[in-house]
């Protein structure tokens, strides 16, 4: 494989995981919530489909499984966030926290393990298009959710700026009392979002575990759910650009793979794992300028509204 494939593949497979969960987090931060817990709910979802996968033998039921723990965890948010009027940004933390007690936990009831599961049935390759002239031994290298990705992108995009049900989401993180005021459950289509944001997560853990690997290990997920957080504002808060900046991001983790596999690289592999990440940090750094996000977003409705 030449340098251009290997480059193009590989920034599909580091870049979805992170574009699937941006995709989510547009949703709820559009709505006014801000979910930061997005690495908690990609870490229970990469875990639970590779647990599904393990007792059913089936990977989809394990990526299903991943969807609902994401939907689940997302409720829990919602709850203490929406419902309560909790902080934001202390509940997200803890289920960060909760999501890697309870991996830690479930490796030795599941597996018996401590670190690492044992491989399992996965979901790496699309075979059925491998005959297809050309460019079919490319696409047959990627994961079905790799195809999935793309129409949950168009999905996200037509339900946001296609739909009431989105301009009113949109509504409900710009101007919450005037929503309310036409009309608009502004605490339910805030949960609404919330909970996509968590099954699109939890789908993009299950990609990392069972979609490109067949296994799952702790700290895995190695920061890839704040990247779609920063993903979200380099894209301006849209699902495309949100989508695209998280592309961006995998092409730089994939360019330090490469560098890694040259021989006799004369820069040290330290310095060439640091690429994904100082590049990220640069483009952000220059793309947060002027950033400005939905007016309401990390603002519970009842203290806007002034009521209680």
């Amino acid at each position: 494989m030449g340098v251009i494939e290997y480059l193009v593949m590989a920034t599909l497979r580091m870049g979805i995981p992170v574009a699937l969960t941006a995709a989510g987090a547009c949703l709820s931060e559009r709505t006014g919530v801000l979910n930061i817990g997005l690495e908690g709910m990609m870490s229970m979802g990469a875990f639970v489909a590779v647990a599904g996968s393990y007792l059913t033998g089936n990977p989809w039921i394990g990526v299903l499984f991943a969807i609902l723990a994401g939907v689940a965890m997302s409720a829990i948010h919602g709850f203490v966030t929406i419902v309560c009027g909790g902080a934001m940004g202390v509940s997200a933390q803890a289920l960060v926290l909760l999501a890697t007690g309870f991996c830690s936990v479930g490796l030795q009831l599941v597996f018996n393990s401590i670190g690492v599961s044992a491989q399992v049935n996965n979901i790496s390759t699309t075979e059925f298009l491998r005959p297809i002239p050309v460019i079919g031994e490319y696409l047959a290298d990627l994961s079905p959710i790799v195809y999935i990705a793309f129409l949950i992108l168009f999905g996200v995009h037509y339900l946001l700026y296609k739909t009431p049900v989105g301009l009113r989401m949109q509504a409900c993180g710009e101007h919450p009392r005037a929503a309310d005021t036409a009309g608009v459950n502004v605490n339910r289509l805030r949960f609404l979002g919330v909970l996509i944001s968590g099954a699109l997560g939890g789908l993009g853990g299950a990609f990392l575990s069972v979609g490109s690997m067949n296994l799952f290990q702790e700290g895995m997920i190695a920061g890839r759910g704040y990247l779609a957080v920063g993903a979200v504002i380099m894209g301006r808060w849209t699902p495309v650009g949100a989508f695209a900046a998280s592309l961006c991001f995998g092409f730089f983790d994939a360019l330090q793979l490469y560098l890694q596999s040259i021989p006799n690289a004369p820069i040290p592999s330290q310095f060439v794992q640091m690429i994904p990440y100082v590049a990220s940090l640069l483009v952000l750094t220059f793309t947060m300028k002027n950033a400005t996000g939905p007016a309401a977003s990390g603002k519970s409705y009842s203290t806007i509204a002034g009521t209680k």
